[in-house]
């Protein structure tokens, strides 16, 4: 329990740090009315997917996840992609306005590029909240506000420079989940990007995690969990909406991903 005190009366305050490396297990968090309160996700390797107002979007590693007090947190990792996030809890009389000025409360998800400075930061600052050396807080203070101030200014320089193509990735990540029904060729998606299908391919799986057929197909089984989920459509009518036309193959690698059938999955 975060004390009243934490919240509003001192300047910045770490409440809770750390990492996790996700991977051989669904696992994520839904809040709907979120936490008491800031909580910021960097994404180091591999991809979590953050759901915001009813759609679920890929936030690939070197994406930073923000969410202010009290707003819902829907966001998972799946068992298939090797995973690496660090999260920070904190509060503070300065949360507010220092959020605002770096130009962090426009948004939910940043993609800002990997970066070994805020890996290390958040290394640093997890080691001093648990072994709570002398002065540990005020350490923990200054970590977090060079973390907040080393992605503003990421994201300000993101901002002032040419498309990259880690940039051009990510919205071919986007494009993917817009068109998850569609006959989706690597090579067009490579084209896209103005690239060799072989280099796309070498780009996406060291940015991403995975191959680009293995994201297209897990983004056909995260909206087939959707429609299983939230809608009374048949088995074979949901294949047909994720653009697989033959329903046997589909509820094969719908096990093969999720560990059930469609109908178990349904009935769960």
């Amino acid at each position: 329990m975060i004390s009243t005190e934490l919240l509003t009366d001192r300047y910045l305050h770490v409440n809770s740090c750390g990492r996790q490396h996700l991977y051989g297990e669904n696992t994520g968090s839904v809040r709907p009315t979120g936490r008491v309160d800031y909580h910021i996700l960097y994404i180091a390797k591999g991809c979590c997917f953050v759901t915001l107002e009813r759609e679920i979007l890929c936030a690939p590693a070197g994406s930073v996840v923000v969410y202010l007090p009290n707003q819902r947190q829907e966001y998972h990792f799946d068992k298939d992609i090797d995973s690496l996030s660090y999260f920070i809890h904190f509060s503070g009389s300065a949360c507010a306005e220092l959020l605002k000025n770096f130009g962090l409360t426009e948004q939910n998800v940043f993609f800002m590029g990997k970066s070994v400075t805020i890996s290390n930061l958040f290394d640093t600052l997890i080691d001093e909240f648990h072994l709570k050396f002398d002065y540990y807080e005020e350490i923990c203070q200054s970590l977090l506000l060079h973390i907040l101030s080393v992605i503003a200014r990421k994201m300000n320089d993101d901002q002032t420079k040419e498309p990259t193509v880690k940039a051009k990735l990510n919205e071919i990540c986007r494009y993917i989940y817009a068109h998850f029904a569609e006959e989706l060729s690597v090579g067009a998606l490579a084209a896209m990007c103005f690239l060799s299908e072989s280099r796309f391919s070498h780009l996406f799986k060291e940015f991403v995690g995975i191959s680009p057929a293995q994201y297209i197909l897990g983004a056909k089984i995260e909206m087939s969990k959707e429609l299983l989920k939230n809608t009374d459509i048949s088995i074979a009518q949901i294949s047909e909406r994720v653009g697989i036309s033959n329903q046997n193959y589909f509820s094969r690698i719908f096990k093969k991903h999720t560990g059930m059938t469609p109908t178990e999955f349904r009935k769960m």
